[in-house]
């Protein structure tokens, strides 16, 4: 890989945080990425208010008002493709000391091929009621994340030590083993986040 790629991913993701006591990763969305979320949620919530969203629902752990995967071709037409499987490398290089040159395509976007859903990305729709209960994702393996669209008055909660509040356009991402939950939804108003698996290949 180039050095010049490489500085330049080193700076995409150079605001950034690791929490203390759980391998979690938060940074912040480029402004050009955040928008491409926006537009995939501005799809989405086509798909929830037709008579046939419940073809497409997407079913999952929890308890939520709506969930649906973002369209395939929105995903390949995107820079934000790019961006979660860019970030899965830089989370590998600064938790695991990879580098990246190493983790060069070990990471993809999950996809589920055996469903209509297409890639693992999803939105969820979360209103007054709605919760999470402890779980993980991917029986385990790989990487998953959460991108915040909307102000999080019900937190994540991750590993029963870490309560994280997100906001808008803030991006998590850990190791898809880890439990994590969203407890009871008791505000009005819809909590919007989308989540992500990543698929980790082995080279060895």
């Amino acid at each position: 890989m180039k050095t010049s790629v490489q500085n330049s991913l080193v700076d995409l993701f150079s605001k950034n945080a690791v929490f203390e006591d759980v391998p979690v990763l938060v940074t912040t969305l480029p402004e050009e990425i955040f928008n491409e979320f926006k537009s995939f949620q501005e799809k989405c919530e086509e798909i929830r208010y037709s008579k046939f969203s419940f073809l497409r629902e997407h079913i999952n752990e929890g308890n939520n008002s709506y969930q649906v995967s973002v369209p395939k071709k929105l995903v390949e037409d995107s820079f934000a493709f790019a961006y979660l499987i860019y970030l899965g490398q830089y989370y590998l290089k600064k938790m695991d000391n990879i580098s990246f040159e190493d983790s060069v395509r070990r990471i993809r976007l999950r996809q589920i091929e055996d469903h209509f859903d297409g890639y693992d990305l999803w939105i969820n729709f979360s209103e007054k009621g709605s919760e999470n209960p402890k779980h993980t994702h991917s029986g385990g393996k790989g990487l998953s994340g959460v991108v915040y669209m909307s102000e999080c008055e019900t937190p994540t909660i991750f590993d029963d030590k870490i309560t994280f509040y997100g906001q808008p356009g803030q991006v998590v991402i850990f190791p898809a083993s880890l439990y994590h939950s969203v407890p009871k939804q008791e505000e009005l108003g819809t909590r919007v986040t989308f989540a992500f698996n990543l698929e980790v290949i082995n080279n060895a």
